[in-house]
């Protein structure tokens, strides 16, 4: 399986580093500071953590490049449970878990027990963890990917595809389906004749439709060269319709790829990725600006004229920004967190690891803390590694109060491995499947107690 590495180099973060430059060892040994690791000797590698309701956190990951792996821990990293997923005669890993409205799990991902190629699926569990429904996506010889899924505020769910139509100018698409696992409508986005790939990436579910983030293979303005990867962003309304999309820097020659993207208070939408050659042979991380209607803001290069690449990002406050990243100096790899302003400009670096790593995400906590995961190859397989920090970027310590974990399952939940049984969904190539559910009035919470919201579709069906 080929996993694509972003690399930082160093010269601007050099002298930040020199006072923060304890050896990860040490740290780890003799402090209480929130420091992980996961996976030792099993090859695992994570792609997602997040906080659950009862302050403990769940990774999404995967064994052995075979078994999916979802895992719980309390508030300060220990391992509560373990769920895995498959027998270890196909390929399939969790991309994705998003916490339910009912306690349970929203999985996303792929796997191979259906088909030679890879198909994406998604998987409901309860607050136990045990399995309520499973579907997979299948169109025959695609190598299909599932890499986001997001629940919707009337009990829904997007799950953001990957080259699901033969087409391979058109590359993404997003699956609505219902809360009990019915496909509700599929839209694709084709793309014309002057873009080359998409490469989906990130998924924001907004109060009027959904922003996909994507890198987009398209050439220079004006010319028939040969296509280079660029920041995309893509708005449909709540029914998948596209609304606009944005190819950024189309016009300028700014090249480059995202990785994950935020949505600000008043509406904006904040990316980080990083910016290719710039100038030639650096590639410095980069935070880009667009506004809620579409319309390019600006650009900032994080590391200046450095090579970078950042992972995630969220509001710390209005006006602070929170990342994390990596970067390599004199052929060793660093993870660490960056905060900005949101005009970029560079206000405080903590390094947290050094090691061979490849992919790095991280999610802001209930308390305006941060949580992240990498994953470190200096051994002989792959692991994991997590770390929290509070919001001066300074480690956690140790809660050393109780914590109560789990309350909406009424039994304790059980370390075991499932080879899931999914119900399949094969979805046309032809055309968008279309439903009456989208053009619909809805109205949710229901049951509610004070307020409701009414949502009415902005197209009708005919």
């Amino acid at each position: 399986m080929n996993i694509r590495k972003e690399w930082i180099s160093s010269r601007l973060f050099k002298n930040l580093l020199v006072a923060i430059s304890l050896p990860i060892f040490s740290i780890q040994l003799y402090s209480q500071d929130w420091i992980r690791f996961y996976g030792q000797g099993q090859n695992a590698y994570a792609w997602v953590v997040t906080e659950q309701y009862d302050r403990g956190f769940v990774f999404g990951a995967s064994l052995n490049q075979l078994y999916g792996w979802l895992f719980k821990t309390d508030v300060n990293g220990y391992m509560i449970w373990e769920k895995t997923f498959g027998n270890g005669n196909y390929y399939m890993s969790i991309r994705d878990v998003e916490q339910t409205a009912d306690g349970g799990f929203i999985l996303c991902g792929s796997t191979q027990k259906y088909s030679a190629s890879m198909d994406a699926y998604l998987m409901k569990l309860n607050a136990c963890a045990e399995v309520e429904w499973c579907r997979v996506l299948i169109t025959t010889g695609n190598y299909e990917l599932g890499p986001r899924v997001k629940p919707t505020p009337e009990g829904d769910y997007v799950l953001l595809g990957a080259y699901f139509e033969t087409n391979p100018a058109s590359n993404i698409s997003l699956f609505k389906f219902n809360g009990n696992g019915d496909l509700i409508w599929h839209q694709f986005y084709p793309m014309d004749s002057i873009y080359y790939e998409d490469q989906p990436k990130d998924l924001i579910v907004d109060h009027d439709g959904y922003l996909i983030l994507n890198g987009r293979y398209y050439p220079d303005s004006g010319t028939i060269g040969p296509a280079i990867i660029r920041h995309h962003f893509l708005k449909t309304d709540t029914a998948g319709n596209k609304i606009w999309d944005l190819v950024y820097g189309a016009n300028s020659n700014f090249y480059g790829n995202p990785w994950a993207v935020a949505k600000s208070s008043i509406g904006n939408y904040y990316e980080v990725g990083y910016r290719m050659d710039f100038p030639p042979g650096i590639s410095p991380s980069c935070l880009i600006k667009v506004k809620h209607n579409g319309t390019p803001s600006y650009n900032a290069m994080i590391s200046g004229e450095e090579s970078g690449g950042l992972g995630s990002i969220d509001f710390l406050f209005d006006s602070l920004l929170v990342m994390i990243g990596a970067w390599n100096e004199n052929n060793i790899e660093h993870v660490g967190f960056i905060k900005t302003d949101t005009l970029g400009n560079l206000i405080q670096l903590k390094e947290v690891y050094q090691g061979t790593h490849s992919y790095y995400q991280a999610t802001k906590t209930i308390d305006n803390k941060f949580i992240a995961l990498s994953n470190d190859a200096t051994g002989a397989t792959w692991k994991i590694f997590a770390v929290k920090v509070k919001s001066d970027l300074e480690y956690d310590t140790i809660y050393t109060q109780s914590f109560t974990y789990d309350s909406l399952c009424p039994q304790a939940i059980v370390s075991d491995t499932i080879d899931p049984i999914c119900d399949n969904v094969y979805v046309s190539i032809d055309e968008p499947f279309r439903n009456p559910e989208t053009t619909r009035l809805k109205i949710f919470p229901n049951p509610a107690d004070k307020i409701v919201t009414v949502e009415m579709p902005e197209y009708l069906v005919v």
